[in-house]
């Protein structure tokens, strides 16, 4: 009795106590709404892309980047739409004579360099030395995902009107953000195969949203930056794959205990194994269904641009991660990670190289070029390392790969002039029924789509 009576006295003791600060706190909610002080601030999303990582300014402007590895600062240059390149917006919308070529992908393609040392300023260089004259427009963005790079392409570089859109889709991680809802369009299921769903604002505010309330933002604000909102919504996330895959919490729990695991304390951004390769293997392997459904996105999203861009060369260029890289001798810092994990380095490479391989099937069945990427950065002997040991992106020796193996694949289609759409007699060319070869007395068709 004596128990349960000091039970009830605390428990009233707290109620009044609670009731005190919530009343104090809702005093001062109302005191700070009706002076018009402390507004909330927002971060708003972006419809069609989920955010931009490089907004138009208006006006040509140099960027900068360090290199953690080294501590180099790197500047290069953006025009008005926030587009790496040289030239202006009104210099390039004039342009009737060159070969324009629009870029997209992940942080893979914005890497820490000068623009003429990634992959999309070696594939201008090796054009232009070939005798064309070509211009290539990179917008990269770290975590996009293929359909985000396709929907930034269509908001800044279609405007352009380029002939030639190179998707860089880096297999290392892509084929999971393809999965992925939060703060990004995605696709969903309908009725005639794939629809493109607005985003699910995570760390964005939705566009528009007002609140009133100083102590819910500050809540909010607090959950945010502790990372307690960002569990709870990623626990909810995962717990509905679960349940489409006839999985529990277990498998939620397993497979978020297998990311803190694959945090790697020796390497400068200690989450790099996990972010560039390893988190795609450790979902795949704990909801394996989902592998499937990533491929058939995919696939969705290579027809729908081929459906919507029949005129245009599309150029699918995968970009393989250190792992599938494979160059020699293998950092020791990844293999002490997965050794602590429910996967193999050999499971990995088999896993990662059949995405690939798929890739290479999908492209042609959709009607784009492919770019074996992974063949000669697997042949590469050289000094240098091809992705750096802070966060695992490509170096330059590696785009300068990987900017060349583009080239070959698009100078058979590269005209020398946008006027004419045509190329040296013989040769191939690009016309608005798609690439094609010429043929005497016979019209040009686009190939065939699945």
């Amino acid at each position: 009795m004596l128990g349960a009576a000091r039970i009830k006295q605390l428990s009233l003791i707290t109620a009044q106590y609670g009731g005190i600060v919530l009343a104090t706190l809702l005093a001062i909610d109302v005191a700070c709404i009706v002076a018009g002080v402390f507004p909330p601030t927002y971060e708003y999303g972006v419809p069609d892309v989920g955010w931009v990582a490089s907004p138009a300014t208006g006006s040509m402007h140099e960027d900068r980047c360090v290199d953690y590895t080294t501590g180099t600062t790197y500047t290069y240059t953006r025009n008005e739409d926030g587009v790496r390149t040289t030239h202006r917006a009104a210099e390039l919308l004039a342009d009737s004579q060159s070969y324009l070529i629009g870029v997209t992908g992940d942080s893979q393609t914005d890497l820490c360099a000068p623009n003429d040392e990634t992959h999309a300023g070696v594939l201008e260089k090796t054009l232009n030395a070939s005798g064309r004259r070509a211009v290539v427009l990179a917008y990269g963005a770290g975590r996009y995902s293929p359909l985000q790079d396709y929907l930034v392409f269509k908001k800044a570089l279609l405007k352009y009107h380029p002939h030639v859109f190179v998707l860089n889709l880096y297999t290392g991680n892509d084929f999971y953000d393809m999965l992925r809802v939060d703060d990004r369009p995605h696709f969903v299921r309908s009725d005639s195969g794939y629809a493109i769903a607005p985003p699910v604002w995570y760390l964005y505010d939705a566009p528009g949203e007002r609140r009133r309330s100083r102590v819910l933002f500050a809540l909010r604000s607090l959950a945010k930056r502790t990372g307690v909102q960002g569990f709870i919504e990623r626990v909810q996330q995962l717990r509905a794959v679960a349940a489409e895959q006839g999985k529990g919490l277990a498998t939620v729990a397993a497979y978020m205990n297998d990311m803190r695991k694959s945090s790697e304390p020796s390497l400068g951004y200690p989450a790099a194994f996990s972010a560039q390769m390893l988190n795609q293997q450790l979902f795949f392997h704990r909801f394996p269904e989902s592998r499937a459904e990533s491929i058939r996105r995919v696939r969705a999203l290579l027809q729908l641009i081929r459906h919507q861009n029949p005129g245009m060369v599309l150029l699918l260029s995968p970009l393989p991660s250190y792992e599938l890289t494979q160059q020699q001798p293998v950092d020791s810092a990844l293999l002490r990670t997965i050794a602590r994990l429910p996967i193999t380095y050999e499971s990995g490479l088999r896993e990662e190289r059949a995405l690939y391989d798929t890739l290479r099937v999908l492209a042609l069945e959709t009607g784009w070029l492919f770019a074996d990427n992974l063949r000669p950065l697997q042949a590469y002997r050289g000094p240098d390392r091809l992705y750096n040991s802070f966060d695992y992106h490509l170096l330059p020796p590696a785009s300068d790969i990987i900017g060349r193996e583009q080239a070959k694949a698009l100078l058979p289609y590269a005209v020398t002039a946008r006027a004419s759409g045509r190329s040296e007699s013989g040769g191939w060319h690009s016309t608005k029924a798609g690439p094609c070869r010429p043929h005497r007395r016979s019209r040009c068709s686009p190939p065939r789509t699945s």
